[in-house]
């Protein structure tokens, strides 16, 4: 007959053991970091992409809706046309926008006049309060988008050329009126590279 006896676990079995265990955990843990920063990396580029998004649609309703109509200058003295971009400015595109929807019963006018200025990789967006502005006017500012490398316009005229400033009429009050046929955006972009848009513009 023979005799079992009770026998436990040695020691090296529990070293081993709380190995294998401390190992599982720290295969798990890193697991679970990568996954969390891998979802906290996607949930980002989303955020970005939206904004980039955002800014582009904002651009196109801004050209799209690009209207005729030119504006006094800051002085009252001369005329600024409907669309101006050229070298000489700090802001990159001035235009007058129609579309603006307005509640019934107010004086709020349809037409808005509209700034765009890349400073420091980020692109801003002013918007003044009235067409006909004077030296006390105080426009009100948003950035649209940050990380932008680079931004280039180009417009298209009506013999079907490319521009890269605007107007191009020598002549007034055409000059001051004249609009493009189309607006071509290219966007660089440090997260999402270059982006290119073709607007057409409406009328």
């Amino acid at each position: 007959m023979s005799r079992h006896r009770a026998r436990g676990f040695t020691l090296i079995e529990l070293l081993v053991a709380m190995f294998i265990t401390a190992l599982m955990l720290a295969l798990g843990y890193g697991a679970l970091t990568e996954v969390i920063r891998q979802r906290t990396t996607v949930s980002d580029q989303q955020q970005q992409l939206a904004l980039l998004q955002r800014a582009v649609r904002l651009m196109v309703q801004d050209f799209a809706q690009l209207s005729a109509r030119p504006v006094r200058d800051v002085l009252g003295r001369g005329v600024e046309p409907a669309l101006r971009a050229d070298r000489r400015g700090t802001e990159l595109v001035a235009l007058t926008r129609g579309g603006r929807i307005v509640p019934p019963g107010t004086q709020q006018p349809s037409l808005q006049r509209i700034e765009y200025e890349l400073r420091e990789e980020t692109l801003i967006r002013r918007v003044w309060p009235a067409l006909e502005r004077t030296q006390s006017s105080t426009a009100r500012q948003r950035v649209v988008l940050r990380g932008v490398r680079g931004i280039e316009l180009r417009f298209l005229d009506d013999r079907g050329e490319w521009r890269t400033e605007w107007p191009v009429e020598a002549n007034e009050p055409q000059r001051s009126r004249s609009r493009p046929r189309a607006v071509e955006i290219t966007l660089e972009t440090v997260q999402f590279g270059t982006l290119v848009r073709l607007i057409e513009v409406a009328g």
